[in-house]
């Protein structure tokens, strides 16, 4: 079964300082993190393909990456990062010069992380998140969204506005795992069932909290997802390095093996890679070409 891990970081804080660590972060996953580092870590789950996806504020960070995947199959796309607060030129002119330039054709989509850039909850639902939106859908990308819950209402309202655009929750928009918290953040998540544009990654849950994660404690936000969105909808991913706070590559491997058990076999390929192929056209062609390269 062909596995894609449709959610990695690579960094050397060397070349950029990965400004969201505090001390504590920088001492257990600092790096450097190569893309021969992820390799290692990903091949013993049988896992030869993999999505790039931004880390930081930073517009050298995506040029870099694309040029890094141009004759390197095992980084087979790249969601990069658009400058919307202070580049003059319009989302659709800086999508053009990635494309552009080396590398650009394994261009699948860009992140915008709410998460560390959101001034309010609805932010999202705003007219600068919404030309981006539209610039990625002429273009054929697909759009990441890093949030929290309370930013759920306002991507939902996003999706409705933008049906063109396809979208990808990231982190099932990290939960906070307190027994208080999950009725709102299920029912906000149930808003996507019927916006079939909207796809999830199944990742990040390694650090949704300090408590080691297991099958078991993740299993009733599995499910609300997999109510939500369906295997077509939902897309394995291993959040590395970040990830090696929670226990590593293996252990968000074996959590994610566990909780697709009782899937069937077509359920489980979803998940662990037709959806992404779905979601990020840039990636499909790269494996199509490349499936048995390495």
């Amino acid at each position: 079964m062909l596995r894609i891990d449709s959610h990695h970081h690579l960094w050397d804080q060397s070349v950029r300082p990965q400004s969201w660590m505090d001390e504590a972060t920088r001492s257990v996953i600092g790096g450097p993190y190569s893309l021969e580092d992820w390799s290692a870590a990903a091949t013993p789950a049988g896992i030869r393909h993999g999505v790039f996806v931004q880390t930081v504020p930073d517009t050298a960070e995506t040029p870099e990456v694309l040029a890094l995947a141009e004759d390197r199959p095992e980084l087979s796309a790249v969601v990069g990062w658009l400058d919307i607060a202070q580049d003059p030129r319009s989302p659709g002119e800086q999508l053009d010069a990635l494309l552009a330039g080396p590398g650009g054709d394994r261009l699948a989509g860009v992140r915008v992380a709410a998460q560390h850039t959101s001034p309010t909850a609805d932010w999202l639902d705003s007219a600068e998140v919404a030309a981006v939106a539209v610039a990625l859908a002429e273009r054929n990308l697909s759009l990441d969204l890093l949030m929290h819950p309370e930013s759920l209402g306002a991507a939902a309202r996003l999706a409705q506005a933008q049906p063109e655009t396809r979208i990808i929750i990231d982190h099932l928009a990290k939960p906070t795992m307190r027994e208080e918290d999950f009725a709102s953040w299920a029912a906000e998540m149930s808003t996507f069932t019927a916006l079939e544009q909207v796809a999830c990654k199944f990742s990040g849950f390694l650090t949704f909290d300090e408590s080691p994660m297991t099958a078991s404690r993740l299993a009733p936000y599995a499910q609300t997802a997999l109510d939500t969105f369906g295997p077509a909808r939902m897309m394995f991913g291993s959040d590395w390095p970040v990830s090696v706070l929670g226990g590593g590559y293996a252990a968000a491997v074996e959590v994610a093996e566990q909780t697709v058990s009782a899937l069937s076999v077509t359920e489980r390929e979803r998940i662990w890679a037709g959806t992404a192929l779905r979601w990020y056209p840039a990636l499909e062609a790269v494996v199509s070409s490349h499936g048995n390269d390495n």
